[in-house]
């Protein structure tokens, strides 16, 4: 049974729609640009305040209250949330010219509404028009503004200019440079009090989470497991009584575990998340895409047997030794198809030979897995099967970059930990589309070669902000430069979001159950209203008596009165 709801229409649900877009926009915006201020947030778990000037992670910890403005909130949040997803930077930007575009429009409604009557008010569906043409255009300007990287220390005024420390970005981009565009960068918790920066060994492949619930970082999409053994086969695991009990018994020895399967269903999702209950974690991954020769791949990077229903072999005769290994594993949950990462597989690991009372180290399952594959390209002479048996190889043996981010404490690592993050995305968006001018200069220029239109101030918006986070006037020179990617998404999700909340008449959201310390308030403020209603009702009682006293007083006085007249 659904939960009540509540409805606001018309103007009233407007009012709603630019408070709860106010509840996020007059926040973040103070956090954009170099001279922008920071937020002290409480953390989850008990885990102590942190400080942070990252407007996408201060905008998930707003949480209003009221039901509509929680409602629109969400909604204005999604904005940042699809730039964070596609660039993983610009996420402020965004809201800052989705917010100042929704005021403004809804300031024009208003101003019309009360001038105009009839069909000469201002129309939002042609607003709405509008503003998704100018969208397209002022992207395609963006790009035509932009410069390709073309040497490291350009790579070098990205990192920079997002992070605001030339030392780190210089290490940072130094990094994302020599591992390439289409590489894996993973910033993690570093315990030497430093930075530090190496690149290892992965494997690549195409996979994604077996459904949203699996989801366990949900700020970057991704399903994460660590430290985890793993599970392959080319079954379509869609009988929860078959797979169950072979999970079960796998559990007893191992608290978490990794599927990858080319399909799961509903049934056997729903019975992977009931077993978090118990204290046990399983994380799906499809992979419907692999063939049988990417099976074995994996199987030897893993350290695990390949259970291949093609040769007969039976789900329920797994054992804990046909598991391997992985210590860590991110699957991404995104519209934009993007390969699973792991790092660390048992088969990367050097075996050990023993010869007459000596070992001696022996190279990698996936070493020579590896090397007989590319005996098999000097040995094709297809050119299609090369580039097969090529792409297998990159798959085995991606480049993978590591961010190990240390300080003397967390309160200092953690906002450094969200800028490298957000540094390196920065850095990859540069490679793959250019750069254009930054602080918000190549907007600017592009809403005054634009003139007046329902966006220009909105793309003035992130230089003006800029400036006003400054607190004096900020000179923005030749080597402040923004990724493409970044100013271009920000733009496009903006206006979208934009376009789509100011056509909204009717605010319908579920009213949201409440717990047990807000039903003891109720009944505590029903209490104190009693109160002061007894306590009124006594007070006119009071006075009432007071009043009869007096005039029976006057009453008995006159009667006195009278008789000594007589």
């Amino acid at each position: 049974m659904a939960n009540p709801t509540k409805v606001l229409t018309g103007e009233k649900a407007r009012d709603a729609i630019l408070r709860g877009v106010n509840r996020i926009y007059q926040v973040t915006k103070l956090t954009l640009g170099p001279e922008s201020g920071s937020a002290l947030m409480y953390r989850t778990y008990a885990r102590g305040p942190r400080i942070v000037d990252d407007g996408h992670t201060i905008a998930q910890v707003i949480e209003p209250k009221d039901e509509f403005e929680k409602l629109v909130a969400d909604a204005f949040k999604e904005t940042a949330a699809k730039t964070n997803e596609k660039a993983g930077d610009g996420t402020t930007g965004t809201m800052v010219i989705a917010g100042k575009l929704i005021n403004d429009t809804f300031k024009s409604l208003s101003e019309t509404s009360k001038s105009f009557v009839g069909s000469s008010k201002l129309n939002v569906r042609k607003v709405r028009k509008e503003l998704l043409a100018l969208s397209k255009e002022v992207q395609q300007k963006v790009k035509d503004r932009a410069q390709k990287i073309e040497t490291l220390e350009d790579l070098e005024k990205i990192a920079t200019i997002s992070l605001g420390d030339a030392e780190i970005g210089k290490r940072i981009a130094e990094l994302v440079w020599k591992v390439g565009v289409d590489s894996y960068v993973d910033v993690v918790d570093g315990y030497k009090g430093e930075l530090e920066t190496e690149v290892i060994e992965g494997a690549r492949f195409p996979a994604k989470p077996g459904a949203k619930a699996f989801v366990n970082n949900v700020k970057k999409f991704e399903m994460i497991a660590e430290d985890s053994p793993v599970l392959l086969t080319n079954y379509k695991l869609d009988n929860i009584h078959q797979i169950g009990p072979v999970l079960g018994e796998l559990l007893k020895k191992n608290a978490k575990i990794v599927v990858l399967a080319p399909d799961f269903s509903e049934n056997v999702l729903l019975g992977m998340v009931h077993t978090v209950k118990a204290g046990f974690f399983i994380y799906p991954a499809k992979v419907p895409s692999l063939r049988t020769e990417q099976f074995e791949d994996l199987a030897i990077y893993f350290g695990a047997k390949f259970i291949n229903k093609d040769l007969g072999m039976k789900l329920e005769n797994i054992t804990e030794a046909d598991l391997g290994f992985v210590n860590k594993l991110v699957v991404k949950d995104t519209e934009n198809r993007e390969d699973a990462i792991a790092l660390g597989g048992r088969g990367v690991q050097e075996s050990r030979m023993k010869i007459a009372d000596k070992e001696y180290a022996a190279s990698s399952p996936l070493a020579e897995r590896i090397k007989t594959l590319k005996s098999q390209i000097d040995e094709e002479r297809i050119d299609s099967h090369k580039k097969l048996l090529e792409r297998r190889i990159a798959s085995l043996a991606s480049a993978v970059g590591i961010i190990r981010v240390g300080a003397s404490t967390t309160a200092e690592s953690l906002p450094l930990k969200l800028k490298i993050e957000d540094a390196q995305y920065a850095c990859k968006s540069a490679l793959e589309e250019g750069y254009v001018k930054g602080g918000g200069l190549c907007l600017k220029e592009i809403a005054d070669e634009l003139g007046e239109t329902v966006l220009t101030s909105a793309l003035k918006a992130p230089y003006e902000q800029i400036q006003a986070n400054a607190e004096e006037p900020l000179e923005i020179g030749p080597d402040v430069i923004d990724p493409t990617k970044v100013v271009r998404l920000a733009v496009e999700h903006a206006i979208s979001v934009a376009a789509n909340l100011i056509t909204c008449k009717i605010l319908i959201p579920e009213e949201r159950e409440k717990g047990p310390g807000e039903g003891y308030s109720e009944i505590a403020a029903a209490l104190m209203f009693y109160n002061r209603l007894f306590n009124k009702k006594e007070s006119i009682y009071k006075e009432n008596e007071l009043e009869m006293l007096k005039d029976q007083t006057e009453h008995f006085e006159q009667i006195m009165e009278a008789d000594i007249d007589k």
